[in-house]
């Protein structure tokens, strides 16, 4: 990473003196998008984009026990310095080759050892508090919220689940449409990515990155007429209790889930010198650029890891969604020995890197005793000959504190990962873990997907071993969902969850049905929408660990989808947006070396689009398509492959079906055929 820092005079700062300023600017390289730090009346902080306000003045602050309040009213600068960054960040696993760290950032200090700290970038803004204070200190509070100045400007809000505590969920509800005056209203708990669309067609979308010994940012309404959100975050957990349902376990037996019982009167116990987590502004022109946005992994901490080489992204064989259903075998299909054999064969046919074993390989959720039913050891060897790695699902209670024995058991047996799930928190004591389990996982060579949490906040710039995040109401849904519009849910999990970072959806499935044919089924789960909408997904989807949800069985009978699904990469050099709306539509493009993919998905309604290849850059192009067939409106196992020459910049008439989609595979002519 080359990296180069410009002292420059100073903020934009007016006011009689840098002691007495009221107001701090901060621009983005390009001019565009600007954040403002005000001490009068109180210390607050706005968004601008293109001059336009986007966060009206917001009241922050941070509460630290025995030492009082850092912000407030009597809040007196010191000084305020800029420097401009230029340079860039290699970024091997993730949607580009290399972030632009592109920035101007200003570092304003006050009385007291304390500071926050501006950045403004080409693609969005952010503060964070920094603190200078001596030993270990509790903060006991964080004013952190949202001013929205357009009561009508529209808003897609993820609401946590609230089963008597809010702050304990799966953070995967379906996002709502709503506006402004309208969020939050009924005393909902906001996760984030919130996503804010304007009348001029710009969006915001509010997240956070660099989430370390910290509880996670969510949002409540705030009181009073003012159209406003307030910080909610979860207190540290004084008592847990082990559960799997309404049984009660313990420490040897500590079942599926943690729940907390009882939380202390402060957010974090924690260092008195640290950053804290940047709170984060996205902003764009239209939603599709959001995609294109790296903000979150550019501010996030640099890799903690020496020689992050041995990671391996990929696309994994999963059981789970489809039951274990595999046919026309001479033994009985389930979790056991010749089942995952016949996964392993598939997988090494087709160049799948990854075989998952979820749910059952251990003794109920007892992960250190094997189901005598599915000899894992074996299984590790016979997959490791064929080129294939082997991923173990568990709990998050089985980990918790014994890390290093159950990694180095399984690690030393040839294991390459660790999916973990129902971690459905995000306090200081969820987040210390999610750390310490990436960093131990690394010591093993261990790759992760965590599965059961929330959005991500830049973890896999710090970690990259961790590839894949949950947080989002995705395919396994479709086992028990009713009532559900998945491809509105399909296009906001594009626009808004993944904004934050990469998205643990599962998709993949070929048993795919029209509005009206859709019914959910646990043992044999298919999905609305046509065929070629969940190919699209392989290639719209950040997903460094792509988990393929149907079963072997299914991908064979549909052979021709399945060898284009299985080529398609899983990390890229590029990702380019190339259109849509949020409930309507959505294109986007990514690179890996010469190649391109370009896909998109529909909503239920029809329509014609056109796909501009200026993106191509120059030349002819052979180019292999699927698209919906004529048919796929009754039939949505329908679609068309063609192959094609196009020349770069000519645009493709794209005809979408209902719940329709169009994936596309670009080489350069001449160029590996």
């Amino acid at each position: 990473m080359k990296r180069m820092l410009f002292q420059v005079a100073a903020a934009t700062i007016v006011g009689a003196s840098c002691a007495f300023a009221q107001t701090v600017s901060v621009k983005s390289p390009n001019g565009v998008n600007e954040i403002r730090l005000m001490t009068e009346p109180t210390l607050s902080y706005a968004v601008y984009h293109a001059g336009l306000e986007r966060v009206a003045p917001t009241p922050i602050a941070l509460t630290v026990e025995g030492v009082g309040t850092l912000g407030g009213a009597t809040t007196k600068v010191l000084s305020a310095d800029t420097v401009s960054i230029k340079g860039r960040i290699a970024s091997p696993l993730y949607k580009k080759a290399f972030v632009d760290e592109s920035a101007n950032r200003t570092t304003v200090a006050f009385e007291g050892n304390w500071r926050i700290v501006l950045i403004a970038r080409n693609d969005g803004v952010a503060y964070r508090f920094e603190t200078d204070l001596p030993g270990r200190i509790k903060v006991q509070e964080e004013m952190a919220g949202i001013v929205f100045p357009d009561a009508l400007a529209t808003i897609y809000a993820g609401y946590c689940r609230d089963r008597g505590d809010p702050l304990q969920c799966s953070w995967e509800s379906i996002y709502t449409t709503t506006n402004a005056a309208g969020v939050a209203t009924g005393g909902e708990t906001v996760y984030l990515p919130l996503v804010v669309k304007h009348a001029d067609g710009s969006v915001m979308c509010v997240t956070e990155s660099d989430l370390l010994d910290y509880p996670g940012w969510n949002l409540k309404r705030a009181e009073g007429e003012t159209p406003a959100l307030v910080a909610k975050m979860a207190r540290f957990p004084s008592q847990t209790e082990f559960r799997n349902g309404k049984e009660v376990g313990s420490p040897e037996n500590p079942l599926r889930h943690q729940i907390v019982t009882a939380r202390a009167d402060y957010l974090a116990e924690t260092t008195g010198t640290r950053t804290f987590p940047w709170r984060v502004f996205m902003l764009a022109d239209s939603e599709v650029k959001l995609c294109e946005a790296d903000i979150v992994y550019a501010l996030a901490t640099p890799c903690r890891l020496k020689g992050p080489d041995w990671i391996k992204p990929g696309k994994v064989a999963w059981d789970w969604w489809n039951c274990w259903n595999v046919s026309g075998v001479p033994f009985r299909a389930g979790c056991n020995t010749a089942t995952y054999e016949y996964y392993i064969d598939f997988a090494a046919e087709f160049g799948v890197e990854y075989v998952i074993m979820d749910e059952g390989w251990s003794k109920k959720l007892n992960i250190m005793e094997l189901n005598p039913e599915t000899d894992v050891p074996h299984l590790v060897k016979y997959a490791n000959a064929r080129g294939v790695g082997i991923i173990l699902w568990c709990a998050w209670p089985q980990l918790l504190g014994r890390q290093n024995e159950v990694f180095g058991k399984y690690a030393k047996m040839g294991v390459k990962g660790f999916k973990i799930d129902f971690m459905d928190r995000d306090d200081q004591a969820l987040e210390n873990f999610l750390e310490e389990t990436a960093r131990i996982a690394a010591d093993w060579k261990l790759v992760v997907d965590y599965h059961g949490m929330h959005k991500p906040t830049g973890l896999s710039r710090t970690y990259p071993n961790v590839l894949n995040y949950e947080g989002v109401y995705g395919l396994e849904q479709t086992k028990w969902a009713r009532n559900v519009d998945f491809p509105r849910n399909d296009l906001l999990s594009f626009f808004c969850r993944m904004s934050a970072g990469p998205m643990d959806y599962t998709p993949g499935s070929m048993l795919n049905m029209t509005k009206s044919q859709y019914v959910p089924n646990h043992d044999q789960p298919g999905c609305q929408g046509t065929r070629v909408h969940q190919m699209a997904l392989m290639s719209l989807y950040e997903a460094p660990l792509q988990m393929l949800c149907d079963s072997p069985t299914q991908y064979l009978r549909n052979r021709e989808c399945f060898t284009f699904m299985a080529k398609v990469p899983v990390v890229w050099d590029d990702t380019i947006g190339l259109g849509g709306a949020m409930e309507g539509y959505v294109a986007a493009a990514r690179r890996k070396g010469e190649e391109w993919y370009a896909s998109a998905i529909n909503s239920w309604e029809p329509r014609k689009i056109e796909i501009d290849t200026s993106f191509l850059g120059d030349g002819k192009w052979r180019v292999e398509i699927f698209e919906d067939g004529i048919n796929a409106d009754r039939d949505a196992t329908d679609y068309v492959k063609k192959v094609q020459t196009v020349t770069a910049g000519e645009k493709l008439a794209v005809t979408l079906a209902p719940g329709g989609g169009w994936t596309a595979h670009f080489v350069r002519k001449g160029f590996l055929w």
